[in-house]
């Protein structure tokens, strides 16, 4: 990815008690200089990793977070490996830090969710033209993205249901194992089974497992596939261990399930 430096100032300042400075989108892949902010700024992480440092303690970085910048504060911004992509916006006048006060966003990181970035972009638009009607427009758009950092987000699934959820959108792939949802997750295998087990009441090899076959036996009942066909659909990696597999746990095989 390219380092990039995207941003638009608004063409003339309004004599309203805030109004929006400016916007853009970078993409770094080196150290920032220490600044101080003369007015109140967001950055909002859409890609890639980081570490801010704002008046001396230090903050991870990472997609879905936003980052408050009260006036005057000193701050710097250092990419992870190997860039930092995010939007930030500006918002000036005497009155902006009230703006931020009213909202309840406070200064350092905030877990905001996904990046609104076609806000980001419409609010480009709107700084480019220089009639009030848009500088008002742009700040009702900041408005916006301000609000979206504090409306009430999903909950977050925890680390297990996460797992779950990946085994139940992987299963189907033959080459999926244990082992490499593990992988997938960066977890010692034992510590994901036992902790998945302690969940769920399974082990993660067995819901796997149970998937595969609650996916066959779908199929079984409710299409004219060939047995092969099934068990490759269901995860199986072959025709063979699928009808064991099938016995075993239905007492009959395939064929005579049907």
């Amino acid at each position: 990815m390219e380092p990039k430096r995207h941003f638009i100032m608004a063409p003339r300042h309004q004599t309203t008690g805030f109004f929006v400075r400016g916007t853009g989108h970078f993409i770094i892949a080196r150290k920032e200089a220490v600044k101080t902010a003369g007015h109140c700024e967001i950055f909002w992480c859409v890609g890639g990793t980081g570490t801010i440092r704002l008046e001396g303690r230090k903050y991870a970085f990472r997609p879905g977070h936003v980052f408050y910048f009260p006036r005057n504060s000193i701050h710097d911004i250092t990419p992870g490996s190997p860039f930092l992509d995010y939007h930030w916006l500006s918002v000036d006048g005497e009155d902006a830090a009230l703006l931020f006060d009213a909202l309840g966003i406070g200064p350092g990181l905030l877990d905001a969710g996904p990046c609104p970035r076609e806000l980001f972009a419409e609010l480009e638009e709107d700084l480019q033209n220089g009639i009030k009607e848009f500088q008002l427009k742009a700040l009702n758009v900041a408005f916006g993205i301000l609000t979206r950092i504090i409306s009430p987000k999903p909950r977050k699934l925890s680390a297990m249901e996460e797992v779950k959820t990946f085994i139940d959108a992987n299963f189907q792939n033959p080459e999926l194992d244990i082992s490499g949802v593990a992988e997938h997750f960066h977890l010692h295998r034992v510590s994901l089974s036992r902790s998945f087990h302690l969940r769920f009441g399974i082990s993660p090899g067995g819901y796997l497992n149970s998937r595969r076959v609650q996916e066959g036996m779908q199929l079984l009942s409710s299409t004219s596939l060939s047995v092969k066909e099934i068990a490759a659909r269901s995860g199986f990696t072959s025709a063979d261990y699928f009808t064991k597999v099938i016995r075993r746990t239905a007492g009959a095989p395939p064929t005579q399930l049907r």
